[in-house]
């Protein structure tokens, strides 16, 4: 049965199947966001089976108090990621950012947006990867690289989040919701 507008708790089928189909690459991003981390796990094993676990221990000792700012980057990221999140999918935002644009071009703007977040939740398993080739430091990879996996935890799109974001975008936009089969 397809969902009229006049329904203000539903969005209509048709926008709903365009709208998996914007989360269904996001999806894929996501995955292959989590799969890096997998991916610098096996290197840092490998480099470590091969017996090549760099030696900058000592070289770096001098400056070893630099990995403490490190790790507080690491947590802003993973803070940054709930922060961006937030202000970027933020609905009186959003709907400002709506204004000239049709449906696929906010769809698009939105699908951008997340994967800005995606990147954001990646930076404490790189700054971790960093440590671990300067200073050697197992320790600093694991925590760094946990701290992004929870960081993309909250970077998850969940569908019903963005059905949600775009019925409050309807509420005040309604006119990019009339035809969706016309636009694109």
């Amino acid at each position: 049965m397809e969902t009229t507008l006049a329904d203000p708790l539903l969005l209509a089928d048709p926008i709903r199947r365009r709208l998996r189909a914007v989360l269904a690459p996001l999806r894929v991003v996501y995955g292959a966001m989590f799969g890096s981390i997998l991916a610098y796990w096996i290197v840092v094993q490998v480099i470590r089976k091969v017996g090549h676990i760099p030696r900058g221990r000592d070289v770096f000792a001098a400056v070893d108090w630099l990995r403490y700012p490190l790790y507080v980057l690491g947590l802003a990221a993973c803070a940054g990621v709930v922060v961006t999140r937030r202000r970027l999918f933020d609905p009186d935002g959003v709907i400002r950012r709506a204004q000239g644009r049709n449906l696929p071009e906010l769809l698009s703007i939105l699908s951008s947006n997340q994967v800005l977040v995606f990147a954001v939740g990646e930076i404490p398993v790189i700054l971790g990867l960093a440590l671990y080739f300067v200073g050697g430091y197992l320790v600093d990879f694991y925590v760094l690289a946990g701290l992004s996996v929870v960081a993309l935890a909250f970077a998850f799109p969940l569908a019903r989040e963005w059905e949600e974001l775009l019925k409050r975008v309807r509420t005040f936009r309604p006119e990019l919701f009339a035809d969706p089969a016309s636009s694109g």
